[in-house]
């Protein structure tokens, strides 16, 4: 699947958390199309990219949007509100001490994936997405124009 990942990057940044989500999506077969979001620290393209076309296309482009909701973010806000609006299956991670704005909370049509620790992070992340795809959302897919599975 192409997953776009969507984390902090000017504020509230976390390499490490960010590294290691990639990781485990990588890991477990999936494609990684928001690869920036890996800079240590926010490289600036150039200036014929507008950031805001090129990360909004990716969301659309991708197959699933993956989201650390743990520290509050207004780039991964509107990043998870395209994704919605655009039908994307949404994926929302957040630390078990983390509070959240009820938007997200009462986003009915995401899974999240709650941890208390970078080791429960990746056992939880290692779990979901190591599985096969969701009967449900594999058959939303497959109604899809112009997709096949096969």
């Amino acid at each position: 699947m192409r997953v776009y990942l969507s984390v902090p990057i000017s504020v509230n940044k976390c390499p490490e958390r960010t590294k290691l989500i990639a990781d485990v999506l990588v890991e477990t077969g999936h494609d990684l199309i928001s690869e920036w979001v890996l800079d240590e620290i926010e490289v600036q393209p150039d200036e014929n990219t507008n950031i805001y076309y090129r990360d909004i296309f990716a969301v659309q482009t991708s197959d699933l949007l993956v989201a650390d909701v743990t520290t509050p973010s207004t780039g991964v806000g509107m990043e998870i509100m395209a994704a919605y609006l655009a039908g994307k299956k949404i994926v929302l991670i957040k630390n078990k001490e983390s509070a959240l704005s009820r938007m997200l909370v009462d986003m009915e049509s995401a899974d999240w994936i709650e941890y208390e620790d970078d080791e429960s992070l990746a056992l939880k992340l290692e779990s979901y997405f190591a599985k096969p795809l969701h009967k449900k959302f594999r058959e939303d897919l497959l109604r899809a124009p112009g997709v096949s599975l096969r």
